[in-house]
């Protein structure tokens, strides 16, 4: 997996130093980083979409202070890791009421990074939610898949139905459901691809999602459907070591 991380530091030398030190754990230890920098909270703040997994904020900054940034991103994001970059390690404790997973102190030392870093690393990795790129045009998603509710196809059309917006892609349903059926889906008839965890009730040949779609379910694969929700319900839908692996599609 790729791990986004974000570095807000005003001061470039251990900006630079920061990110080399990530390089250094990147080529260590063969996880991949994408890292962006920012000289300021606020510059960060600015267009924030709450993409990073790991974000690394120094603690004393002029006009917002690590600390208010860090209360800024728990009102939209609470699942990145938060580690605080400090000079002053009596402002750290105060960390915890943001859930911060720890501090580095400066002067950085390698050492010291790579034991919390690490402890970032591994924390991403607990609570990673399995993803899948989608390109419709000439962009691309990242969407988390619990964030799909079905995948339909109407005139060798895809549309991918996600909390945020409708998503059309150049696919074929077969495509998908040879893909996502090990991770939770199933397909109910010859147009719809279902979440079966945003199910939330079955009225006949229907199934009623937790958006209110109502689609109906084909008799040729009701009793399938019924054994798929039925192992959803008791968790055994899909193996943990499968949702690790990378989702692509041709």
């Amino acid at each position: 997996m790729r791990i986004r991380l974000a570095i807000v530091e005003d001061d470039a030398l251990f900006c630079n130093q920061a990110v080399e030190f990530v390089r250094r754990f990147e080529q260590e230890s063969g996880d991949e980083f994408d890292v962006d920098t920012f000289p300021s909270s606020i510059t960060f703040l600015k267009d924030f979409n709450a993409g990073y997994d790991i974000i690394l904020l120094d603690i004393l900054m002029p006009g917002m202070s690590g600390f208010q940034a860090a209360e800024q991103i728990r009102k939209f994001d609470q699942n990145s890791v938060i580690m605080f970059i400090t000079s002053t390690p009596q402002y750290a404790i105060k960390g915890y009421s943001v859930n911060a997973l720890s501090y580095i102190l400066k002067p950085l030392s390698w050492p010291t990074f790579e034991a919390e870093f690490t402890r970032a690393v591994e924390a991403v990795k607990r609570n990673v939610r399995p993803m899948i790129t989608l390109q419709s045009g000439a962009t691309y998603y990242q969407v988390p898949l619990d964030e799909i509710s079905y995948i339909e196809s109407r005139q060798h059309r895809i549309t991918v139905h996600t909390d945020d917006n409708d998503i059309n892609v150049t696919s074929t349903l077969l495509a998908f459901e040879e893909k996502l059926e090990p991770r939770g889906f199933f397909r109910i008839n010859s147009y719809y691809l279902v979440n079966m965890s945003r199910v939330k009730a079955v009225e006949g040949q229907n199934c009623i999602l937790d958006t209110n779609a109502e689609l109906k379910i084909s008799r040729a694969r009701k009793k399938g459907f019924t054994e798929a929700l039925t192992q959803q319900l008791g968790g055994t839908l899909t193996d943990p070591e499968v949702l690790k692996e990378p989702i692509s599609l041709p």
